[in-house]
């Protein structure tokens, strides 16, 4: 998710919300896949293996350290694939290449994403939760923490332009007199914060507090997922085409499948999954050890929490690691409503992640 020069800062979803700024690294139209995943199968799209590609909404780095688990460990090989994975970047876009078949499966940081796309005729579906808690968060020092909605009073907030409305919508639904919130306009940038010029900042879990942490300065995180703003992110989604299809269908099962032992892998063993991250990408884009093994850390307790406004490190439901609860399901709709996007609940289906 970083160019070389990019500070640690700036992630998949950081550029998601500044789109325009330079980073660029790598297009989506990439003629050679950056990681191929070891397998058995053939590429001939039969249902007992074969090839399956899947685009990434960023740069590689610790938000998708499951998958990349995966291929380095060989758990899609042992489900009969071959899995190629695209890398994102500036101006590489998911959704029109899944809509377009020219990717099997699609991640996607935001679930609005898909879901503006469905409302304009695409034929989608989300088949899995990367996140199943949002990492969205108010951020503040350590030494003057902002614990709950309504310590935002008095507050001066800083916050980005296309986090307003959300942060706005927020504070309404918590009781927060926001005529006595002082907003001001800063990019992902958290120095305003380090500099004490603002009392928290808009950012996510991940995100600003490693970067923070890096130089030296404990934080204190408030997710809005506590406070009753809850919605699932890093999405899977693949096309209604590729459901109807019994090939096709069976190798997105066996990638999710995959993927789901890859982020357990990845959890269980840290340290491993950070290796793997450094041996495939860190040498080429720039990264550094510290840093992802603090971003993994980070993100951890929003994969493996149930959702349902569950606390970071709650133990999956039933349904393991993606499963979409009803309750997550409800959640993600509410506050996507409440944010102007309306979606239902044929976005959602858990069928891949069943059997």
């Amino acid at each position: 998710m970083t160019h070389n020069n990019t500070p640690p800062r700036m992630g998949r979803r950081s550029f998601l919300r500044t789109a325009g700024q330079s980073a660029a690294v790598l297009t989506a139209g990439s003629a050679v896949p950056w990681l191929s995943g070891c397998g058995t199968g053939s590429a001939d799209g039969g249902s007992g293996g074969g090839r399956l590609t899947v685009k990434l909404a960023w740069i590689p780095n610790a938000e998708y350290a499951g998958i990349f688990v995966g291929a380095e460990d060989g758990l899609y090989g042992k489900q009969g694939l071959t899995v190629d994975i695209l890398p994102g970047g500036p101006n590489s876009a998911v959704v029109p290449m899944v809509t377009t078949n020219r990717v099997n499966v699609g991640i996607e940081a935001i679930p609005e994403n898909v879901a503006t796309a469905v409302a304009r005729g695409a034929k989608l579906k989300i088949v899995g939760a990367g996140l199943r808690k949002s990492p969205e968060s108010w951020i503040s020092l350590a030494d003057r923490p902002v614990r709950s909605p309504k310590e935002i009073e008095g507050k001066t907030l800083g916050i980005t332009l296309a986090g307003k409305n959300t942060a706005l919508v927020f504070m309404k639904r918590n009781g927060v007199d926001v005529s006595k919130v002082k907003l001001v306009p800063i990019q992902f940038d958290p120095a305003p914060l380090a500099a004490r010029e603002v009392d928290a900042i808009w950012g996510f879990a991940s995100n600003q507090p490693v970067s923070l942490e890096l130089r030296g300065m404990k934080t204190h995180v408030m997710p809005l997922a506590d406070f009753g703003f809850n919605r699932m992110q890093s999405v899977f989604f693949v096309s209604e085409k590729t459901l109807s299809d019994r090939a096709a269908r069976e190798r997105a099962r066996k990638f999710m499948a995959g993927s789901r032992q890859g982020w357990e892998a990845a959890l269980r063993d840290q340290r491993h999954a950070t290796d793997v991250i450094m041996k495939k990408y860190g040498e080429k884009l720039g990264l550094k050890p510290g840093e992802q093994a603090k971003s993994l850390a980070a993100i951890a307790p929003y994969v493996s929490a149930t959702g349902g406004g569950s606390k970071p490190g709650a133990t999956p439901g039933s349904g393991g690691l993606f499963w979409m609860s009803d309750t997550l399901i409800q959640e993600t709709i509410t506050s996507l409503s409440s944010i102007g996007i309306k979606v239902d609940r044929s976005l959602f289906t858990n069928e891949l992640l069943e059997g």
